[in-house]
């Protein structure tokens, strides 16, 4: 662009070419259009000429660096004419174009369209908005049928972008069909693999970086593929967003999507991204790099957020796999010392003790978590290994019936939300009437409106889910197949690794335990991938099980043996002791231990009985004896009626012995009597 002349204003001369013209073989080329228009100033008799030029950019976008600047020469005061090809090169959108020419005549700017005829120094020309209507509808007539070819690529399978994703190459003979990146593909391979180890992606990041594996772009550059990305300094630099995007690209699986994005408008460059339901997906449409259960494993431990506790350097592997029974929410993990002496290793419920959730701890060691996990899949696997017929057969039994469970819940809740559907289209066209009427604000309509609007969608959402699901559950979802070549690729199951816990276990749900101490209980439902709950039947036990009594019983032995033991060993030091201490062996310094003990423990036994008898309920008042109520009654004290009560039996012994002792007398002297009465007749 050259400089305008100080002296007076200029004329300028625009010139535009969007990729769009070049690939027509419009003769509209820069140097073509500077040609025509310099040839059409000079025959008019127009000086100090000046070009403006924007080249690749798109007439729907009015924010060129050469528009701009002649913009600004145009308020600046230095332009006099503006010169053009035809009125499609300054723009093909009526309301801008229309803006555009409402400033030069804002500013006294003649403007001139060679090849049209427009020439604002003769007056206004209706023609010129007919040509601007035209030429949008052309830009629009373009991109539809744009559209229209690219989707109908796309619901043949056909790609619309040379977009590959790393790990695949175009294939030579067939530029549709995808072949693998060997290279490539062995690191994308390890990347879903650490995912399945446990490892974060800012260490895979690391370790790619350290052993100078190149990233994506410098890979392509150095097989000589074509690049489109930002320019990079460091060629061995991963970051966390190029490997997020690659964990989660569903082409690995073998899963073609098109359609991702798409653009909403010509007028607008970007484009937003696409639904579920809106994108066209072919299902083995290219080869697989990772293997569909690794993908679906890697895609589920990435929901997890793991946060290293303060006392170790990594994360518990079991985050994210346990679940409170009562609540569904995620077990956290807490590392904690206890009164400065342990470690306590637990997850709890996270929603315990929060100010928006309410439930119950869920305690469970993770040491006790871990160990029936490990034995769970080794019952299983052994399980498997020895009865795959019957196993097989089992499994099909048990996922009917929860099918038939499951099925009949999701058609209840169907049920609900349809019903709710309709009371909502009801209301709102009670709320049409009364809006209508009078009755009803405009403003109190909106908000209302807004209100059932926001909660149909989340019904009509919830409606497809539940009508899924219920679609779904006529396949056959169980694949005890890939459960069993799992199974078969572990040789050893002696130690819970983190990659056999996330390709096994599913989810772990933790009900609250019941009972305390060693006497506690909690229920454990483990959910394995592929088969889901699965119990092997109690009858059958494992060699693992076998060897796992005979060591628990062997160390069992072994403590008693050992207490036995230490029993005897301080059961004779202790007679030693005593021997030496009567036979006054004892040196002064373990007699005053001796007694130093002694005083010490009868301290503790003293303590140890005030405590028990402060902790025992008060014994209730001893009741009076016989004696002492009798002794009351004569004092003239108060009784009680159960006192009262003892008295009067008292008495009545008391009264029915007095006459006892009475008819006693009486008979003796009867009978003395009697005795005497012959003695008398006889003298």
């Amino acid at each position: 662009m050259s400089k305008p002349p100080n002296n007076g204003k200029i004329t300028a001369l625009y010139e535009r070419l969007s990729k769009d013209d070049e690939q027509k073989n419009e003769s509209v080329s820069i140097a073509h259009q500077k040609q025509i228009l310099e040839g059409y100033a000079r025959k008019q008799g127009f000086q100090n000429i000046c070009h403006f030029t924007d080249d690749g950019v798109t007439g729907t976008v009015f924010n060129r660096p050469g528009l701009n600047a002649m913009v600004e020469e145009v308020k600046a005061g230095n332009v006099a004419t503006v010169i053009i090809k035809d009125q499609s090169r300054i723009g093909r959108d009526v309301l801008e174009v229309g803006l555009l020419k409402r400033t030069f005549e804002e500013y006294n700017v003649r403007f001139i369209a060679a090849e049209d005829g427009l020439d604002t120094a003769n007056g206004f020309d209706i023609m010129s908005i007919f040509r601007d209507v035209i030429n949008e509808f052309y830009v629009a007539d373009t991109s539809r049928k744009i559209k229209a070819v690219f989707k109908s690529r796309m619901e043949k399978g056909l790609r619309c972008s040379g977009s590959i994703p790393y790990g695949y190459l175009p294939n030579g003979e067939d530029k549709e069909k995808l072949i693998i990146d060997s290279e490539a593909a062995v690191v994308v391979r390890r990347i879903f693999q650490s995912i399945i180890e446990g490892k974060s992606i800012a260490d895979i990041g690391r370790e790619l970086r350290a052993e100078q594996i190149p990233i994506p772009s410098e890979h392509w550059k150095r097989i000589g593929h074509p690049v489109r990305s930002v320019p990079y300094t460091d060629p061995y630099a991963w970051s966390a967003s190029t490997i997020g995007n690659i964990l989660k690209r569903p082409e690995y699986k073998g899963c073609k999507i098109l359609g991702k994005t798409v653009s909403e408008s010509y007028k607008r460059s970007k484009s937003r991204k696409t639904a579920p339901e809106e994108q066209y997906v072919f299902d083995g449409a290219i080869p697989v790099i990772v293997e569909e259960e690794i993908w679906n494993n890697a895609q589920r431990l990435r929901k997890t957020v793991r946060r290293p506790p303060k006392r170790e350097g990594s994360p518990n592997p079991l985050t994210g796999l346990l679940y409170c029974a009562d609540c569904n929410s995620k077990m956290t993990h807490r590392v904690s010392l206890v009164q400065k002496k342990y470690i306590d290793d637990a997850f709890i419920c996270s929603s315990y003790r929060q100010l928006t959730r309410d439930c119950t701890m869920h305690y469970i060691s993770t040491k006790n978590i871990e160990t029936l996990i490990l034995s769970t899949i080794q019952r299983i696997s052994w399980y498997v290994r020895e009865n795959e017929t019957e196993f097989v057969q089992r499994v099909r039994e048990a996922y009917a019936v929860q099918q038939e469970e499951t099925v009949k819940d999701s058609k209840r809740k169907l049920t609900q939300v349809k019903k709710r559907f309709a009371e909502l289209d009801t209301l709102v066209k009670k709320l049409y009437e009364s809006n209508a009427t009078g009755k009803l604000s405009d403003r109190h309509f909106a908000r209302l409106m807004d209100e059932y609007d926001a909660e149909q969608n989340v019904l009509e959402l919830t409606m497809r889910e539940l009508q899924a699901g219920i679609d779904a559950w006529g396949e056959d979802k169980l694949k005890t197949d890939r459960f069993i070549e799992l199974v078969k690729r572990y040789t050893d199951f002696s130690e819970l690794t983190t990659p056999m816990l996330n390709e096994f276990v599913e989810r772990v749900t933790v009900y609250e335990g019941e009972g305390r101490g060693a006497s506690r209980r909690v229920r454990i439902d483990i959910h394995l991938n592929f088969i889901g709950r699965f119990e092997v039947p109690a009858e059958i036990v494992t060699p693992m099980e076998l060897e796992e009594k005979r060591r628990f019983q062997g160390e069992q032995d072994t403590k008693a043996k050992d207490a036995q033991e230490r029993y005897e060993q301080r059961k004779a030091a202790a007679r030693e002791f005593t021997a030496r201490m009567k036979a006054g062996l004892l040196t002064p310094e373990e007699l005053e231990e001796y007694n130093r003990k002694r005083e010490r423990n009868r301290a503790w036994q003293k303590e140890w009985r005030n405590k028990r008898k402060a902790a025992e309920p008060p014994k209730p008042p001893k009741p009076l004896s016989q004696n002492e109520i009798v002794k009351r009654h004569y004092a003239g004290l108060p009784l009680t009626d159960e006192e009262y009560a003892i008295y009067r039996a008292w008495q009545d012994k008391k009264t029915e012995q007095a006459r006892e002792r009475r008819r006693g007398y009486n008979k003796e002297q009867h009978e003395k009597r009697k005795a005497a009465l012959p003695m008398a007749a006889n003298q």
